[in-house]
């Protein structure tokens, strides 16, 4: 067994002395729970026509009074048709030597906010979690024009689903967004529409000023600003964009342990969904007194491959708290652990994967014990976590440190038996992340 470094600026440690005597707000919009917000407008020859409103559900922009634009201009829309269940966008601009239009631009723009409360069987309310939401994306881009007119347009189509946190010190949860920019006008390819999942942080059962946020845009530009262009020409570019609510999709902690048993409602009254699978049933647990000695408990249970397990152990407080996680092998497991403070109990859950992410190193509770073997002897004990390795000094006199004992974590308890020489030894055990 190698001796480590205790160098390790990332280590943690615990010291321990034997003698022979003792052993966890939207950004202003304007908008409210329940509201849409949409912006089209189209730009000709220089000139900028367009409206702004914000609706409850049903939204049409520009109004029909505003098209056709001028006969002096050049040809543009943008029209939004929405609610919140589904929008669409239409964009399109266009130009030709005869209108002597240099350039046409039209842009889209929707924001929706909404209010989900969410929840949670066994969740106290308050509770931070990600709830995972779905949409359906459908369009189209088309463009036809000469090269030179070509390479100096663009359009782009847009759905983003925006996090809202309101705490902006908190650890943010992942944001997906899907956007495809057209410009030079490829083809759509397969698989660049479908469902797109965004993550949401909520609070469980509190309702907040629009947990969930969703922005979608098409935008269209035929000549970049100043353009000029001579010869005969006509061109026209159309990007259609349309996002609907497929549902939530996905309830868990902000550690990744997923959730069962849920429900949601929003303020918009749109039915976001809700679960009631079954949650998975970890196996039978069995504890007993461990043959190591009184200090230990012995536990055993049927573990399956691809999938971990944890032990939770409750205080006399009846708080539960995480001890350890061990590997599953597909057979029988037994392990010893030490009952650290006062341990009343323990419980198992089983969860699929090779091991928790994201563990964080703490010191190793380290208790110094009576060894139950002949003579006087001293023991060092203390619980051990499958993505740790622990490393055991004895710190002499002069404050040097000595390699005494190290060993790889396997979620069972761990110790170091000796036989004291002197009054007073202190030993130093040293956790590091493997």
């Amino acid at each position: 067994m190698r001796l480590l470094s205790s160098s390790r600026p990332d280590s943690l440690f615990a010291t321990g002395v034997t003698s022979l005597l003792f052993t966890g707000i939207l950004a202003g919009s304007g908008l409210e729970n329940g509201e849409v917000q949409a912006n089209g407008q189209f730009l000709s020859g220089g000139a900028t026509l367009g409206q702004e409103e914000t609706l409850f559900l049903e939204v049409d922009s520009p109004e029909s009074g505003q098209l056709p634009p001028p006969p002096n201009a050049a040809p543009a829309l943008a029209r939004i048709n929405g609610s919140m269940l589904s929008v669409s966008h239409l964009a399109t601009a266009g130009s030709n030597s005869e209108l002597g239009q240099f350039n046409s631009a039209a842009q889209t723009l929707i924001e929706y906010v909404d209010n989900i409360v969410v929840n949670a069987e066994g969740i106290a309310p308050g509770t931070e979690l990600i709830l995972t939401v779905a949409w359906n994306v459908s369009g189209q881009s088309t463009f036809n024009a000469p090269n030179r007119i070509r390479t100096r347009s663009r359009l782009l189509l847009d759905a983003a689903g925006i996090a809202l946190d309101p705490d902006p010190d908190a650890p943010e949860p992942p944001r997906q967004a899907w956007s495809r920019d057209f410009s030079n006008y490829e083809e759509t390819t397969d698989g660049e529409f479908g469902q797109i999942q965004f993550d949401f942080l909520v609070q469980a059962g509190v309702p907040s000023p629009g947990n969930i946020r969703m922005r979608s845009a098409a935008g269209v530009i035929v000549g970049g600003s100043g353009s000029t262009f001579t010869g005969n020409y006509n061109c026209q570019a159309r990007g259609a964009l349309t996002a609907e609510v497929v549902g939530a999709t996905d309830l868990r902690t902000k550690s990744g342990r997923t959730l069962y048993r849920w429900t949601t409602n929003s303020h918009s009254g749109i039915d976001y969904g809700s679960r009631d699978d079954d949650p998975p049933q970890g196996p039978t647990l069995t504890i007993g007194p461990s043959e190591v000695g009184e200090e230990f408990s012995a536990l055993s249970w049927a573990s399956r491959e691809n999938h971990f397990y944890l032990i939770e152990a409750a205080a006399t407080n009846g708080l539960w708290a995480l001890v350890t996680e061990v590997p599953g092998t597909g057979l029988p497991l037994s392990i010893d652990l030490l009952n650290e403070g006062r341990t009343t109990g323990y419980r198992i859950r089983e969860i699929f994967g090779s091991q928790s992410s994201n563990h964080v190193v703490r010191a190793p509770v380290l208790q110094v014990l009576k060894s139950h073997s002949d003579g006087l002897n001293i023991r060092l004990a203390w619980n051990t976590h499958p993505q740790e390795i622990y490393q055991l000094n004895e710190i002499l006199p002069d404050g040097t440190e000595s390699p005494a004992f190290a060993v790889s974590g396997d979620g069972a308890a761990t110790w170091f038996d000796f036989e004291p020489e002197t009054q007073s030894r202190v030993f130093q055990v040293r956790a590091i992340k493997n």
